[in-house]
């Protein structure tokens, strides 16, 4: 239903108001002109929203209002867990790795050269010797190395023609001389081999290594024998098992860190089991000064992605090699949007059952590269990981008890433009409960008041239902089903008819309630992201009543400046047209004011009162046609200097029933109000 409200202002005609002027002229001019018009009807009262319009042009008056709201903020916050590790490798491994290498009879007798290829008795034999062979392993094995564990085993084989009563053999780093291996070696046959086991623990190793027999006595052959100075003793090396403390090699693929942890988040009172993830992150942030590519390796083996056990929170960073003396830093971060993730642990099915736990796993790995670096276990990796602005779009388990109240004000439109009294029948209130948390909620409902701001006029809601105490049930899941509880109030158990007919424009509503007052045993109470528990206001009533001074009111500019030659009224005839559709007694008035809503004058004197008679009606009170009334008002000259100055005109009407009479309204009823000037000029004009 709309609203017609206009106000037109006419200026006299230029052909009118430039007539000459004689010298001697006596008279006063008179001019008739319409200067404001407004049509009203029920939804100037009311709004056109809060109005339902029946078939047969009746309307009902219809209010929702929430009193109070309570959200999941209430009920879970989840605060940004990180973990801040700084970690030393805790493994370096090189693969198991051997090599061979030969000393010859002519590097350790070097006489028997000149024997080469021939076949005759070999004496026996003892020579020792300072010097050595160089053994290059930096293909083979390292460059450089200590061990933490490790074993190097050396087989020697002898292809000498003749026993080796004694062989002494040493195995040094060329650099500094260090002693690697110190072994003898007795009664070795001709082709035969003798082998033997040193940790390596603790000792470094350089890549070129020296081979030094330190002593060979062999027993004389037992006849002719050939004679080959290039052969001889046969070192077969291989280390194994090994563990470093640092390396400069290359390195195989392997795991340097692995850490899988359960993480207790802090969710105060709630201990939750389950939650799927609305928005959110898992961060990374790493600091590495190894000098191999790092590759780290974060997931939560227990969530998964729609209902996919296999799609589940994992995610990769690859850490640049950090330069000699420096760092690598990498931040990322990944969406977790519509993943799910259990909160029980390493274990969700197995009891005893954990919550507020989420069990990730973590690795720190390097890939085979084919390229040397030096690696060390004193190389730190410092790693900052965890979840971050996480947003549950549902969690389940148990939320603890909880207390809330809630005290509101609330503005209430339905009556903001009435003023007077009004006697309403048939008046509906009811109060709803609306719960979409799967958590049960004992509800007080402690007092409502209905407060006329304009009268300074407050109003309780009496009924044997309040106070009260009744229980809000928990919503269903699976499928979701809300919870609804209504208090319904009318005149045969509450004062609800003087409540409204104190034509409230607030009310002040106290609430109070205690959340899962008799516990959670199963951790299967829910929250969405959407639950609510509303309590919500509803008021339903015919447009039916009587009314004693009743009133509406429409403001509008106004402004007797646009009439040509305005200053030269002196006074005037001002005709009030009231077309009537109501059956209702009209009495109207206008207040003239300023930009500021200053009232500067009425239309009305006071104690005047002008009425305007009710619309004709049928034996059922039905409004057959509107009746008009013209009410005149003489404004004398002091009076009309003050209405020249208004800048705004409010245009009021109170209805009136005859003898207590009450009188349902329709969308058809109208108000009209047409203000007419009869402007009586200067003298001389």
């Amino acid at each position: 239903m709309k609203i017609s409200n206009k106000i037109i202002l006419i200026t006299v005609f230029a052909g009118i108001v430039s007539c000459k002027r004689e010298l001697n002229t006596s008279w006063d001019a008179e001019y008739t002109l319409p200067i404001a018009q407004a049509e009203m009807d029920i939804s100037d009262l009311t709004g056109d929203s809060l109005l339902i319009k029946n078939s047969n042009n009746s309307l009902d008056l219809v209010y929702d209002y929430s009193l109070a709201v309570d959200s999941i903020n209430n009920y879970l916050e989840v605060p940004d867990t990180l973990q801040s590790k700084s970690v030393t490798l805790a493994s370096l491994m090189l693969e198991n790795r051997k090599m061979s290498d030969t000393i010859t009879l002519g590097e350790i007798y070097p006489l028997s050269k000149l024997l080469d290829g021939q076949t005759m008795p070999l004496e026996a034999f003892d020579i020792k010797s300072s010097s050595g062979q160089d053994i290059d392993v930096t293909k083979d094995f390292f460059k450089q190395a200590k061990f933490k564990e490790g074993y190097i085993d050396m087989t020697l084989s002898n292809d000498l023609p003749v026993e080796a009563e004694k062989i002494v053999f040493m195995l040094v780093n060329k650099a500094d001389q260090q002693i690697i291996v110190y072994d003898s070696f007795l009664n070795v046959l001709p082709g035969a081999s003798a082998s033997t086991s040193k940790s390596l623990a603790g000792k470094k190793i350089d890549g070129v290594l020296t081979g030094i027999v330190k002593q060979v006595k062999t027993k004389a052959s037992s006849g002719a024998v050939l004679i080959n100075s290039k052969k001889g003793i046969r070192l077969d090396l291989s280390i194994r098992d090994i563990k470093l403390d640092f390396a400069t090699a290359v390195f195989p693929a392997q795991d340097l860190l692995v850490e899988n942890q359960e993480v207790q988040y802090n969710f105060g009172n709630s201990q939750v089991t389950y939650m799927e993830i609305k928005s959110g992150f898992v961060i990374m942030e790493v600091f590495s000064n190894v000098q191999e590519e790092i590759i780290l390796d974060y997931s939560i083996p227990n969530s998964s992605r729609n209902f996919n056990p296999n799609d589940y929170v994992k995610q990769t960073v690859r850490v640049p090699p950090a330069k000699n003396g420096s760092f690598s830093k990498v931040v990322k971060q990944f969406p977790l949007d519509g993943y799910a993730v259990s909160y029980k642990g390493k274990t969700p099915d197995v009891p005893p059952f954990k919550y507020n736990t989420v069990y990730s796993e973590f690795k720190a790995r390097i890939e085979y590269t084919g390229i040397e670096r030096t690696i060390s276990l004193s190389d730190s990796v410092f790693v900052r990981f965890g979840l971050v602005d996480i947003k549950p779009k549902l969690a389940i388990g148990d939320f603890g008890k909880r207390e809330f109240s809630f005290v509101q004000k609330n503005k209430i439109k339905a009556f903001e433009n009435l003023k007077g009294n009004i006697s309403l029948e048939d008046v509906k209130l009811s109060i709803g409960f609306k719960n979409t948390f799967g958590i049960e909620a004992d509800m007080t409902l402690e007092s409502i008041a209905g407060t006329n701001n304009r009268m300074s006029k407050t109003v309780s809601l009496l009924s044997p239902q309040l106070p009260g105490v009744f229980t809000i049930e928990r919503a269903k899941n699976n499928p979701f089903v809300p919870f609804y509880y209504t208090l319904n109030f009318d005149k045969s158990n509450s004062n609800i008819k003087q409540f409204l007919e104190n034509l409230p424009d607030e009310i002040n509503s106290s609430f109070s309630m205690v959340v899962r007052p008799r516990g959670s045993f199963d951790y299967t109470d829910f929250v969405f992201d959407t639950s609510r528990l509303s309590v919500n206001l509803r008021l339903e009533m015919p447009v039916e009543f009587g009314t004693d001074g009743l009133e509406l009111s429409r403001l509008q500019g106004f402004n007797l400046r646009n009439i040509k030659n305005i200053d030269k009224v002196k006074s005037a005839v001002l005709k009030l047209e009231v077309i009537n559709g109501y059956p209702l007694e009209a009495y109207t008035d206008i207040e003239f004011l300023d930009n500021n809503e200053t009232l500067l004058a009425t239309l009305n004197e006071p104690g005047s009162i002008l009425t305007a008679l009710p619309a004709n009606t049928d034996i059922n009170g039905l409004v057959t046609n509107p009746l008009t009334s013209t009410l005149i008002y003489e404004i004398p000259s002091a009076k009309m200097m003050i209405i020249k100055k208004a800048a705004k005109i409010r245009i009021k009407t109170s209805f009136k029933t005859i003898e207590g009479k009450r009188f349902k309204i329709y969308s058809n009823y109208k108000l009209k109000v047409k203000l007419k000037g009869n402007f009586i000029y200067e003298n001389g004009f």
